[in-house]
């Protein structure tokens, strides 16, 4: 540990050589297990270290170091300089360690203390974190070999033991799943209110925090769904299968006595013409909507063209739409909506309003 710290210390001073890069390298992954804040460390690689100016404060800083290696407890104050033959008798270690590190001591003490120390002594598992941003997609590999394929405006996390002590993830928005099968451990995907259990398929989840419905279809082998709001039923979905779950609660304009959430399950249709389903038409880059209420349509847009949506009058959002979009812009969809429905729109920058 002594020997990363002081390769650390080269490496923000910017004196570490590509022979003694290599060699933090094979030591940070030979003990990832006992400084796995090395990652946060990572972040902090390219801040510049900045030598304080105060001669004082740096002999302070020295000393405080020096008595820190040896297990020694010192206060900051009253600290007496050391002349050339307390020097000399020091450990050559001691000695090496400190002339690298005093330059960017201050600036690696605060990195360390903001960054590592709540990593070292957390309990809590550390977590890998994707985000697709709007317009986007992301593919994700897992280290199960699982594949994941995320939509825009999507978010997925999984812990660093995934596929050695659990397969937990936790989903906010829409994600195609392509599972290996593992009867010993099961894949848990937690999405929004839903928890979906997996031993090995592919499906479709779609949670978006925004949206008033909660789906997730089938495709291959079998999942099981609970939802938060009643744990006790669990749902269990054959291929092709899919259950819709209508968050009442998210619509303002629904009356008291209807809050709450509706569960329905019903069949996927199969398109002939191009061998795909209506479920998984946003890996084809299309939209397709059935019955959809306006306002997710709109949240739907959103995503997919880095755009908001505003509406003026709340009355169109609850309004069904049905239709298939796929090489139309933003615009020319307005337009087709409006061509059904009586509204007026107005554009400004990135901004539409949806107005009578």
């Amino acid at each position: 540990m002594n020997r990363i710290w002081e390769l650390l210390a080269k490496k923000f001073s910017h004196e570490i050589s590509d022979h003694e890069r290599l060699e933090l390298e094979e030591l940070l992954r030979t003990y990832q297990h006992d400084f796995q804040q090395s990652e946060m460390l990572q972040a902090a690689y390219d801040l510049k270290a900045v030598a304080p100016d105060d001669d004082a404060a740096k002999e302070r800083s020295e000393m405080r170091l020096r008595k820190m290696l040896e297990g020694v407890s010192v206060e900051t104050e009253n600290v007496v300089e050391a002349g050339p033959a307390e020097e000399a008798r020091k450990p050559s270690h001691i000695r090496r360690f400190s002339r690298y590190y005093i330059a960017g001591l201050v600036n690696v003490a605060a990195i360390a203390l903001i960054f590592v120390w709540p990593l070292v002594f957390s309990d809590g598992p550390l977590y890998n974190k994707i985000n697709t941003e709007r317009g986007a997609k992301t593919t994700v590999h897992l280290p199960d070999g699982s594949v994941v394929t995320l939509n825009s405006g999507s978010r997925l996390s999984y812990s660093k033991d995934f596929g050695v002590k659990n397969r937990e993830i936790k989903l906010e928005g829409e994600a195609y799943f392509d599972v290996v099968k593992n009867p010993n451990m099961p894949m848990l995907v937690s999405a929004g209110s839903v928890e979906v259990k997996v031993l090995g398929t592919t499906f479709n989840v779609k949670a978006y925090p925004e949206d008033s419905v909660v789906e997730a279809s089938l495709f291959t082998g079998a999942i099981q769904l609970m939802s938060e709001k009643d744990p006790e039923r669990v749902i269990l979905l054959r291929p092709r299968e899919k259950v819709t779950i209508n968050r009442q609660h998210n619509l303002a304009a629904a009356p008291v006595e209807a809050k709450g959430e509706t569960v329905s399950l019903k069949q996927m249709l199969f398109n002939q013409a191009d061998s795909s389903f209506d479920e998984t038409a946003w890996m084809q880059n299309k939209l397709v909507f059935k019955a959809a209420r306006f306002r997710d349509v709109a949240n739907e847009l959103q995503r997919k063209f880095n755009t908001d949506i505003q509406f003026n009058d709340a009355k169109y959002q609850d309004i069904r739409i049905t239709g298939t979009f796929a090489e139309e812009n933003i615009q020319e969809i307005i337009q087709a909506l409006q061509e059904t429905i009586p509204f007026e729109y107005t554009i400004s920058g990135h901004k539409i309003y949806i107005s009578q």
